[in-house]
């Protein structure tokens, strides 16, 4: 299911205040003037009102009777709609907190390498240092990438792999840990695995494969392999992607003469974080978060980004500069466009300008510079990349912003035992009080079974999602012992 940029929400409802405490006071003043008339029009002339009975009729009897029509009165006027009002304001926040949390999800970036033909680009092309890489429609090569008499793939897989290999070596004895590759060539797998034993890492890695023309989202499982049920029997899924994963991804040119060049080259390394991992009591710090990227059509970058933009995942002041790469046409011309008519400042990074027209190891690349310059205090950075559906847009941060949705205690009203069930006991006491039997009896026997029954009725109704899920946890829990 995709995800809902534009989610309304709906409107918090007032909270409902209790009543005051005079209410309930000139209620029993009236209950005890009501009693004491009653008792007062049937009294036989000549007993004295000074007696056991006149205490018993004109105010012990009253007594739960007030009580019965003060635990009515609350719930007429207060428990019920304040229970129907924290009922849709705590639905509220659930759906307005997890909109929030899938909104501002993606993956961590924890460590990152970069091989491009201009050294330093990022901060180079920033103009934080040095002089900006200007080679605009000029193929360039990875230079220096080691002995000649190595392959250029091998070598570029060492240069990837020597600066995370303290962290590489940690993260695989998780046992969650899979090294995800996006390049062409044959039997990559094998030469990955291959470098690995020889840098003498420990254990061998789970190595997988992406198309170079697929775009995994930040915010989605990659591999439907990773997607597996909760327990056994269970009738709901979890996402099983592992807690660490190094994306592989570049561009070599091929070697002769007569192979035509198109595309600079360039290499990146992005030792990623779950959100389970970051969740964790202790997490490893990160670079910056790749967030959740919002794409569509050419013609409505203006929109895309404008939802990007209005759902919060950082503060939009903070973003001053945007990265883009391999656009083209429309698309070129109407991200452009839309980031003039944005109103945010932004400084703009384009790759082929500075190193050349780009291979799809581009938008590797650009999370990777742009993850770099946010981690060095640049703030978030806006990415604009081509998609099969025309333009994908996502920020790149140190830190989303925090959720906005604050908790109140009145979300949190929800008595186990309601007013009803002082009614209930209250009347029943009247009717113990009033009964003519001097001895428990069938009626009272009956009265009291009534009321358990209604007691029950009444939990199971005010708690009806609590026993519901406590229910269907039984019988899944019953269904696996008995093997369905």
């Amino acid at each position: 299911m995709s995800f809902r940029w534009d989610q309304r929400m709906p409107e918090e409802w007032p909270t409902v205040k209790p009543p005051p405490v005079w209410i309930y006071i000139v209620l029993y003043l009236v209950v005890e003037i009501v009693a004491v008339a009653i008792v007062l029009s049937g009294w036989q002339k000549g007993v004295p009102l000074a007696s056991e009975k006149f205490l018993h009729d004109a105010f012990v009897l009253p007594f739960p009777a007030w009580l019965t029509f003060c635990f009515v009165l609350h719930m007429g006027i207060y428990s019920t709609p304040a229970l129907e009002t924290a009922d849709h304001n705590r639905r509220r926040y659930f759906q307005a907190t997890r909109w929030q949390r899938e909104l501002r999800s993606g993956v961590a970036v924890l460590d990152s390498v970069v091989l491009a033909p201009e050294p330093d680009l990022a901060v180079r092309m920033l103009g934080l240092e040095g002089e900006a890489p200007d080679n605009p429609g000029r193929v360039m090569a990875i230079e220096d990438l080691g002995a000649r008499d190595t392959p250029r793939l091998q070598c570029v897989l060492i240069q990837l792999l020597t600066p995370l290999q303290p962290r590489l070596a940690k993260a695989i004895r998780t046992e969650s840990f899979d090294i995800v590759i996006q390049a062409k060539g044959v039997e990559l797998a094998a030469q990955v695995r291959e470098v690995w034993k020889q840098m003498e890492l420990p254990g061998t890695p789970r190595v997988r494969s992406l198309d170079t023309g697929r775009d995994p989202g930040f915010a989605e499982c990659w591999f439907e392999g990773d997607i597996q049920p909760a327990y056994r029997y269970a009738s709901y899924n979890v996402d099983r992607t592992p807690k660490y994963r190094l994306l592989l991804a570049w561009h070599l040119n091929g070697e002769g003469a007569d192979v035509e060049h198109k595309y600079s080259e360039a290499a990146v390394a992005l030792l990623l974080g779950s959100p389970a991992l970051m969740r964790e009591g202790k997490p490893p710090k990160q670079q910056a978060w790749l967030l959740r990227e919002i794409t569509g059509g050419a013609d409505e970058v203006d929109r895309s980004l404008s939802l990007l933009l209005d759902a919060g995942q950082v503060p939009r002041e903070r973003i001053h500069h945007f990265w883009h790469s391999r656009l083209k046409g429309i698309a070129q011309h109407g991200t452009m466009g839309a980031v003039r008519e944005s109103g945010l400042k932004l400084d703009d990074h384009a790759l082929e300008q500075a190193v050349g027209p780009q291979a799809p190891v581009s938008r590797w690349l650009l999370q990777a510079l742009a993850a770099k310059m946010a981690h060095f205090g640049q703030g978030p950075q806006l990415i604009a990349l081509p998609h099969e559906q025309g333009v994908a847009l996502n920020l790149v941060a140190r830190e989303p912003a925090p959720m906005d949705v604050p908790w109140k205690k009145e979300y949190g009203y929800a008595p186990v035992v309601g007013p009803e069930s002082g009614a209930f006991f209250s009347l029943w006491a009247f009717a113990m009080l009033i009964s003519p039997n001097k001895e428990w009896d069938t009626a009272e026997t009956i009265m009291t079974c009534g009321l358990v029954v209604f007691l029950i009725v009444c939990f199971v109704v005010r708690n009806f999602e609590v026993v519901k899920a406590a229910g269907e946890r039984v019988m899944e829990f019953v269904a696996s012992v008995i093997g369905f």
